[in-house]
């Protein structure tokens, strides 16, 4: 059973992030560390992401002008590709709906795999930039 919880300790989840988007940050020369993923991310809505009570993951939320931002999506490397990003975002779905809004927007970078997650639920491409896909969902 998958459950999406706030999360109690940004500095870890700050540091869960740096380890999985670190070959990214590499690949592109985002000089960034876990201090500066952490102050990116402090503010936002984060939540765990939990498998049978096993931390999987993360997920980050913002919402403005009647929009969710679904931030940053963070999955195990030993959980990826078993549907788990599926009910992740089915779960933000439903947080955007609670939130009255319409639509779920997001970038990726355009070498992730989970481009094809995000297209294959529905996300089209609003536009892109020599690193990203801008997409959104309404929901």
């Amino acid at each position: 059973m998958l459950e999406i919880v706030a999360t109690e300790d940004l500095k870890t989840a700050a540091q869960f992030t740096f380890n999985n988007m670190k070959p990214y940050y590499e690949m592109y020369a985002v000089d960034w560390d876990v201090e500066d993923v952490y102050q990116a991310t402090k503010n936002l809505k984060n939540f765990d992401i939990l498998c049978k009570e096993q931390h999987i993951g993360v997920v980050r939320l913002s919402f403005d002008e009647g929009r969710c931002q679904l931030r940053d999506i963070q999955i195990a490397a030993t959980y990826q590709n078993k549907g788990y990003g599926a009910h992740v975002i089915a779960k933000v779905v439903d947080i955007a709906r609670q939130h009255s809004v319409k639509f779920i927007d997001l970038k990726v970078f355009q070498l992730s795999p989970a481009f094809k997650l995000y297209s294959r639920i529905g996300f089209a491409v609003d536009r892109k930039d020599d690193r990203f896909y801008y997409m959104s969902l309404r929901v």
